[in-house]
């Protein structure tokens, strides 16, 4: 149980980051940065591909999407799992 228990954390700190990634970039970009690599030469003259933002999303998307299958199935476990422990009031 404390196998799963350290996945399920794990799993929501990495969840955590790849959300706050997007943030990161956009305040490094705005702060005059490179956005993490994304604008090498800044934001006045990025030139990126229009498919650039998609791409973004759709990888974010599926990572948190494989993040939130784990989570679920640890929940799940860590629920089945539990029932027998819980002690009862009579």
């Amino acid at each position: 149980m404390s196998f799963v228990r350290f996945a399920l954390g794990v799993l929501i700190t990495i969840g955590v980051l790849v959300v706050a990634l997007p943030a990161m970039v956009l305040l490094d970009l705005v702060s005059g940065g490179t956005g993490l690599g994304l604008c090498p030469s800044g934001l006045g003259t990025c030139s990126t591909s229009m498919y650039t933002m998609s791409e973004l999303v759709i990888i974010l998307g599926v990572i948190l999407a494989v993040i939130g299958g784990g989570i679920a199935l640890c929940s799940r476990i860590l629920r089945t799992r539990g029932n027998g422990r819980s002690v009862g009031l009579g």
